[in-house]
């Protein structure tokens, strides 16, 4: 789906040719650039940094060529776009950097660029202002809305200056639709809905490894297995999914639970969370998970798992994810990406994963923070096979 939109909206004869570049229509392949902030700091990527490594690859070189590059990143992440022998490159400018428009500038000349994509915050201010001047076309897409800092005047005025200079804008939810319309005032008939995507190789193992495979390389038989992937940090409502599974138990006393996880490292910690010592100790945090598993008799029936690069075993091994976030802003990639293995979900009623669930009705929602309601969900979903059927073909 993102290729082909992409794809779309960069054709010569279409929106740019529409946007008048004073291109031809030549034989050699456009030339794109791809510009974000970061890709997370942990090596945990988000979605930006999910869509170049796996949706560059899927384009053809003779029609489209892609041109990567970072403002900024970390050793870690440096590191995991090195393991996978992907092509993009850091530029080493800040936020602040008054140079960086012209540096940007000197990119757009040295590949001959067609159209800039730009990425969050600071790429898509810089690489506006460059179209402008330049008259390139510019894509802004975004993945979030703006919780690590306020929104300063700057950025307020510039996006305000900025607005007609984008041509076209991709938002991964309706959440974030809103947010560029109402907070960046990008006119929203410009705007597009592009939820997180996943690449085919990912669909193909999918297809590939079966639930008895992957329980028996986990060493499972057939009791209930609940899977939720996801980090440990406040408002992801780890404690209440704990709470809920308790209850479950009850009912089902042989079900598993697996936590799949990362540590959660902040750059910069989100708005609200100063206050919380813990959260900026990934040790403290899992200390926390782990008593709150205790306390609740849970010890032997959850299993933690410091994996998110492949938790594909646990996707196939699973009968029902588990997303119980208590905050807007967290990501549903890794819902996505149990869909692909056709395993329904419990997630609360906000944010992404409650669109996927009205999208695609292919689980149950539950309000935040309600135990009852989510021990409800999970005990209907993994005691009636067909209805777990149903679901996961959706």
């Amino acid at each position: 789906m993102q290729r082909a939109a992409a794809r779309r909206f960069w054709d010569t004869r279409g929106w740019i040719h529409f946007h008048g570049t004073g291109m031809n229509n030549s034989s050699r392949p456009l030339n794109v650039l791809w510009l974000i902030d970061h890709v997370c700091y942990d090596g945990s990527l988000h979605g930006g940094g999910r869509l170049f490594m796996n949706l560059m690859p899927q384009f053809d070189p003779k029609r489209v060529r892609i041109f990567p590059y970072f403002l900024r990143a970390s050793d870690e992440v440096k590191q995991v776009f090195a393991a996978a022998n992907h092509p993009a490159k850091t530029l080493e400018i800040g936020k602040y950097d008054a140079l960086a428009p012209m540096k940007i500038a000197a990119l757009c000349k040295q590949h001959d660029i067609d159209v800039m994509h730009l990425f969050c915050y600071a790429a898509s201010t810089f690489g506006r202002m460059v179209g402008a001047v330049k008259g390139i076309p510019t894509v802004v897409h975004d993945f979030d809305t703006q919780i690590y800092f306020p929104y300063p005047l700057y950025l307020r005025v510039l996006d305000r200056v900025l607005k007609n200079q984008t041509g076209l804008a991709f938002a991964a939810s309706a959440m974030c639709r809103e947010y560029m319309r109402d907070v960046r005032a990008i006119p929203d008939a410009r705007i597009q809905v592009l939820y997180h995507a996943i690449p085919n190789s990912q669909v193909q193992v999918a297809t590939q490894m079966t639930r008895e495979a992957a329980r028996q390389k986990l060493g499972l038989g057939e009791q209930p297995v609940f899977c939720a992937v996801t980090k440990l940090g406040p408002e992801r409502g780890n404690e209440a999914m704990l709470s809920a599974f308790a209850e479950v138990r009850k009912t089902l006393p042989d079900a598993l639970l697996y936590i799949v996880y990362k540590p959660t490292l902040y750059h910069r910690l989100p708005e609200g969370y100063e206050a919380i010592d813990w959260a900026k100790d990934p040790a403290q945090m899992k200390a926390r998970i782990v008593e709150a598993i205790e306390s609740r008799g849970l010890t032997g029936s959850v299993r933690m798992v410091e994996s998110l690069e492949k938790p594909e075993t646990y996707y196939a091994a699973s009968d029902v994810m588990l997303a119980p976030f208590e905050n807007i802003r967290f990501s549903s990639v890794n819902l996505v990406e149990g869909m692909a293995y056709g395993r329904p979900f419990v997630a609360t009623n906000i944010g992404e994963p409650a669109e996927l669930l009205e999208r695609y009705h292919c689980g149950i929602s539950v309000p935040v923070g309600d135990v009852a309601a989510m021990s409800a969900a999970m005990l209907r979903i993994a005691s009636d096979p067909a209805l777990r059927a149903d679901l996961g073909h959706r």
